[in-house]
């Protein structure tokens, strides 16, 4: 198993307001990065209920050591990836330009970053889908092993409870 105690000593820091939240973000996906061995790694929460609209909160890419956030996501351009996420809670492409649900991605953003694989895994807060860790590996092709898959799912229960505040002020409908 894939160790832990980076993420949890970063929860802490942040549930006692150590650490701001830009600074939590950029933390996580580092730590995302080194413990999966991925290239880039990216936590996503989507805007609202519908699940038809995400945005990235923050992306880092390791090899370049930069961190970017903002992008927003739309199923009317992506509905194979949304309709994936939706149904399945997670998307495993070792080879993403080949894979139904994330092929759409190719033109815009697989081929001019030169990813090759893909492992989003969905963040899910009340039994509800909230958001998303993506992990993409640059260069070549990853064959996501389950120990891996297991770690983000792990991460996902931790990052809903640390996010609590904002998940339930951003889907109070819901809660």
């Amino acid at each position: 198993m894939l160790e832990q105690k980076s993420l949890l000593l970063l929860i802490k820091r942040y549930k006692n307001r150590h650490i701001d939240d830009r600074t939590f973000y950029q933390s996580l996906t580092e730590i995302l990065t080194e413990e999966i061995g991925c290239s880039r790694a990216s936590l996503w929460l989507y805007s609202d209920l519908l699940l038809n609209e995400i945005e990235a909160i923050d992306l880092y890419d390791r090899d370049r050591n930069i961190h970017s956030a903002g992008v927003r996501l739309y199923e009317e351009s992506f509905q194979p990836y949304f309709a994936a996420m939706r149904s399945a809670g997670c998307i495993d492409a070792p080879d993403a330009r080949e894979h139904p649900a994330t092929r759409c991605f190719n033109e815009r953003y697989f081929l001019p970053n030169d990813i090759y694989s893909l492992l989003d895994i969905g963040i899910v807060f009340n039994g509800q889908l909230v958001g998303v860790f993506c992990c993409e590996q640059v260069g070549e092709v990853m064959i996501w092993r389950a120990e891996q898959k297991a770690y983000l799912e792990q991460a996902g229960k931790l990052i809903a409870f640390a996010l609590k505040p904002l998940l339930l002020h951003k889907f109070s409908e819901l809660f």
